[in-house]
């Protein structure tokens, strides 16, 4: 029994129920609430003494494995016990609350965040915790002694609301239980609910169900919130409170507290966590935490380990890195291609257009600031780009730039609206408006009849009228295409043209033009510019004469320089930004990292059947896959430069730095096998192809305040490159299963010899990728409590990303297990693993609620291709059955 007890069978039972149990939660969570999942797993007695088991079950093993002789492995499993053991200490020694107070008050009350049954009587306080599941079976039975006497406190029901608003618990309440009183109380968590006054044995009770209320040992003053904004929006760019710290009626010290800058007093930590609407008052979160020292030695004592890890001699990362190098080494070249995208226009109908506005809207055109409804400063570049892509979904129209475009759109609209510009993809929608299936643009005027009623207004109206969960994909499609439609109509209105600064204004918002010449804050300065620009665009594209409207431009960018030098970024910052759109480095990057990783992977197969080696083409593969990777590093430094923060701080950039490390994964792993490096640029093409989809923003926006932080750089670019090295593994797991498919008796060893090879680059891979998944995430574990005051708040994608660094794990000690010690079951499992990421990464962003989806809007439905996919892995595993019989490393 002690052996079982110490042993990995064991081990990896405990963390695939943790993981199950985990993953179950977020479901319980997104369907109810977070009462719920925290009452039926995270809080659970059940769950937390399979944790203590694991923990146990890690002592021993460590001890009967004497693993302290290899270093790398025994810092990384003592630092998870470490980590345990301050976690424990700050679940059950910690607090945490919520303190408001307004400008020139002064409170020492904070609102707890757990939630309790309070009895008073006699002026005495009792305190029962008690969170309540909108499932299952909540009854209790609480028996109080008061003064000699039991007072008993019976469940009846409970009436959950929705968030935001107060829940009913329904009790029954006596000394004895043939005089008990029915009553019911509002509250729950974060509400101090009023309390229920009863009579009973001739005393005055009083019974409350809520948060309570935590007497601090010292005092907050409010002297000034201060709160400043995107120029021109209202985003909040930071916000922050100035305090007095008063103890004892006397003054302490002066702080200014604000986003990922606490203050540390007596123990507690306070954060900036939100204000009122009103702007006079602030709320901040207090936090006491003991177990913040150990927990803190646990995360450095990992990185350590994992470092140390990849040094450690006899450690299974350099026996497989030795097995690798003494591999044979086969690699072929791909061909660079890049695609043109179509066109749908007459050439006649635009050429001298074309020909007349090419100089002027490509060049100092392109660099015209403009201000987003987000604040943003931007060149007009960016914006053309976003609206043409928006619209048309390309880059170009008629073979005219982004600017020439929205310069024709705003300046002669009557000829644009006659323009089929607008893409059509759906063939449902098609059909409703009696187009061929061929067609894939209409133009503006198409959308509506002769009395000038819109096509589809019927349709779109009953479309928005269904709530995002009950939509099909026709609405979703209706919803999208009238997007466009609408987009159209704003640009040919000039509404997204915010070029004018209001001289003086103390939100720095800027105006279109039709806005500008209607507002009498405008001087009439620029209003005489802005005709003359107006009227010299007209002349320039009628007679190639540019000379008054470039003047005018130039006044247009001085009156910028004037009244808005301040928030306008540096012309050097303007100009990158400029080639970063004409550039389209990323959308390119695509097809030339799709056409050699296929070529790459025909050529593959293609050498491990004949039996064949090409030395000229593995260095013409290296210098491309290389030049590929500058090209892409060098991408991602001129985003950042543009957007003046570290680029994987949404989806789309996040996916962009997936493609990156999935390309630094092969570069990593180049010397192994050929099928290594197609499998790195198939997952970086696939990832960067999603990222180009419709559902995903690629613009560059302004971050939230809690995102301006360093360790959010640290968590989230180490995190996220995991994902490139787990996906390598995910794919050359599915390539060791085909190969197994492809064995016969003629070619069995050969194929072996490859499946060995790729297995033992697939488990470098994840190796690597969990070391980087696991300090990620401990490093997202300090960038929240440095940010608002705790490690882990069971959020849907913190959950699914504990799940993930639990699934890999077993993964990697399945050969702990003399029975699930194969290769082909290591295949197996390095590829359904990954569902766990994609889980982690799409399926918490879209489809369940939480804190950190970088998504916006409804849910995308799932594709079909996603379904056929899957079979096919499951198909593929089946079949790989057959050959199965390989030799483990």
């Amino acid at each position: 029994m002690v052996k079982l007890f110490f042993s990995y069978k064991f081990v990896l039972l405990l963390l695939l129920a943790l993981a199950v149990a985990a993953g179950v939660a977020t479901f319980l969570e997104s369907i109810y609430d977070t009462a719920t999942a925290q009452i039926f797993v995270y809080e659970a007695l059940w769950y937390e003494a399979v944790m203590l088991l694991l923990i146990v079950s890690l002592f021993g093993i460590i001890f009967r494995t004497k693993m302290w002789r290899r270093f790398g492995a025994f810092v990384v499993h003592f630092a998870f016990i470490v980590i345990a053991i301050g976690a424990f200490m700050t679940r059950y020694m910690g607090e945490e609350g919520v303190l408001h107070v307004r400008e020139h008050e002064v409170s020492n009350e904070m609102i707890s965040v757990k939630p309790y049954l309070q009895i008073e009587a006699d002026g005495k306080i009792y305190e029962h915790y008690l969170k309540l599941a909108q499932i299952g079976d909540n009854s209790f039975e609480i028996a109080q002694p008061i003064d000699g006497n039991t007072l008993k406190v019976k469940f009846h029901s409970y009436e959950p609301s929705p968030k935001g608003k107060r829940g009913v618990l329904n009790l029954k309440v006596g000394f004895n239980d043939t005089n008990m009183q029915d009553i019911s109380i509002k509250g729950g968590v974060g509400w101090v609910s009023e309390p229920k006054v009863i009579e009973q044995n001739g005393k005055q009770i009083l019974i409350a169900w809520g948060s309570k209320i935590i007497n601090l040992p010292f005092s907050i003053r409010l002297n000034d919130f201060m709160l400043e904004r995107y120029p021109g929006s209202q985003s909040p760019s930071s916000y922050a409170s100035a305090i007095e710290v008063e103890r004892d009626g006397l003054k302490v010290m002066d702080f200014v507290v604000f986003m990922n800058n606490p203050l540390t007093f007596q123990g507690y930590k306070l954060f900036q966590s939100s204000y009122d609407k009103d702007e006079r008052g602030t709320v901040l979160e207090v936090n006491r935490d003991p177990g913040k020292i150990p927990t803190y030695i646990g995360y450095f004592l990992l990185c350590v380990g994992f470092v140390a890890n990849f040094f450690t001699p006899h450690s299974r990362f350099l026996k497989l890195s030795k097995f690798v190098k003494n591999s044979q080494l086969v690699l072929v070249f791909a061909l660079l291609v890049f695609a043109n995208l179509p066109t749908n226009a007459s050439e006649n109908d635009i050429q001298n257009f074309r020909q007349n506005t090419a100089n002027h809207a490509n060049g100092e055109f392109s660099t015209l600031l403009v201000q987003d409804y987000m604040g943003r400063i931007k060149p007009i570049s960016t914006e053309a780009s976003e609206i043409v892509s928006k619209m048309a979904g390309t880059n170009s129209l008629f073979g005219l730039s982004p600017e020439q475009v929205v310069l024709g759109m705003s300046i002669d609209p009557t000829l644009w609206q006659d323009l089929k510009i607008i893409k059509v993809k759906n063939n449902e929608i098609k059909k409703l408006l009696n187009l061929s299936q061929d067609e894939q643009f209409v133009s503006f005027n198409f959308m509506f009849d002769e009395q000038g009623r819109y096509k589809l207004d019927k349709e779109v109206e009953e479309a928005n009228e269904k709530s995002a969960s009950k939509r099909g994909t026709l609405e979703n499609e209706l919803i999208k295409f009238d997007e466009r439609i609408n987009i159209a109509y704003l640009t040919m209105k000039g509404v997204f043209f915010r070029f004018i600064p209001i001289s003086g204004d103390p939100t720095n918002k800027w105006l279109s033009p039709n806005e500008a010449f209607a507002n009498p804050s405008v001087s009439k300065e620029i209003k005489v510019i802005l005709n003359d620009y107006l009227t010299g665009l007209n002349l320039g594209i009628s007679q190639n004469e540019w000379q008054k409207a470039d003047a005018a431009l130039k006044g247009i960018k001085n009156y910028q320089q004037k009244n808005s030098s301040h928030i306008l970024p540096e012309q050097g910052r303007v100009k990158a930004e400029v080639l970063y759109n004409k550039l389209g480095v990323f959308k390119n990057l695509v097809y030339f990292y799709l056409f050699l990783g296929l070529f790459a992977l025909f050529a593959g197969f293609s050498e491990i059947l004949a039996h064949k080696r090409f030395v000229f083409i593995k260095k013409s593969l290296f210098v491309l896959l290389l030049l590929g990777f500058i090209v892409h590093t060098l991408g991602l430094a001129l985003r950042w430069y543009v957007s003046g923060h570290a680029p994987w701080s949404d989806s789309y950039e996040s996916m962009v730095y997936i493609g990156w490390s999935a390309i630094l994964a092969g570069l990593v792993f180049f010397r192994s096998s050929l099928l290594t490096i197609s499998a790195s640029c198939l997952l970086a093409a696939i990832v960067m192809l999603v990222a180009h989809l419709s559902f995903v923003n690629p613009q560059i926006t302004n971050l939230v305040p809690v995102l301006k932080s360093y360790w959010l750089t640290l968590h989230v670019s180490i995190i996220t490159a995991s994902y490139g090295f787990l996906g390598l593994g995910c794919l050359l797991g599915l390539m060791g299963l085909t190969l197994m498919v492809l064995k016969n008796t003629k070619n069995s060893e050969r194929i072996n010899a490859q499946i060995r090879y790729i297995t033992a680059i697939n488990e470098l891979s994840l190796i690597v990728g969990l070391s980087m998944l696991t300090v990620g995430n401990f490093f997202g574990g300090i960038w929240a409590n440095e940010s608002w005051g705790r490690y882990w708040g069971w959020d849907s994608k913190e959950t699914w990303s504990y799940v993930s660094i639990l699934v890999y794990a077993i993964v990697l000690h399945l050969r702990f297990v003399p029975k699930l010690n194969s290769v082909y079951i290591f295949c197996v499992a390095s590829v359904f693993a990954y569902g766990s990421i994609i889980m982690t990464y799409f399926g918490v962003n879209f489809y369940l609620t939480g804190l950190h989806s970088y998504a916006a809007g409804q849910a995308p439905q799932v594709p079909n291709f996603i379904y056929a996919l899957v079979l096919f892995i499951v198909s593929i595993s089946i079949l790989a059955l057959k050959g199965k019989d390989i030799k483990t490393i």
